[in-house]
């Protein structure tokens, strides 16, 4: 009987890791799936604050609640970035992710002086459309394909 039992057990302890290596497997897939899918989000969005920016800006010169939709869309996009931030990369998706946060802290730092500015009511927004934080997010924008690529 013992010479039966312990081939038997070696072999469910072989499955067992097995199934083991392979949930880790799928869980780090499904952990590179939803760092593409955030990520792509993520600049999408961005995408979408850098669109629209320029009418709210205008609209913002005409309107005191265009002006408060104005700032609270600044800070969406600050919320938006400190969250990407604290999204980890897989591996494969460590270079495109190191752009994304050398031009997050670019972008973190003109947001943020955006909304003082709005604060003080010192903010000049016709000069927002030709402004460093444009050029940032026209490069934020610019990694989208980088992520499709990812994500095939």
């Amino acid at each position: 009987m013992n010479a039966f039992i312990r081939p038997l057990m070696a072999v469910l302890l072989l499955l067992g890791g097995l199934v083991a290596s392979g949930c880790s497997l799928i869980e780090k897939v499904d952990q590179s799936l939803d760092y593409v899918n955030e990520a792509t989000s993520y600049v999408t969005d961005a995408a979408a604050f850098a669109e629209s920016l320029p009418y709210r800006a205008e609209q913002a010169l005409l309107d005191p609640a265009a002006r408060d939709e104005l700032q609270r869309s600044f800070e969406d996009m600050k919320n938006d970035i400190i969250q990407f931030n604290d999204l980890s990369a897989p591996a494969f998706a460590e270079n495109v992710h190191d752009k994304l946060m050398s031009y997050n802290a670019t972008l973190l730092a003109e947001v943020n002086t955006y909304l003082e500015q709005l604060e003080k009511n010192t903010i000049n927004l016709g000069d927002l459309q030709n402004s460093p934080m444009a050029q940032t997010l026209n490069e934020i924008t610019g990694t989208l394909d980088q992520l499709k690529q990812l994500g095939q």
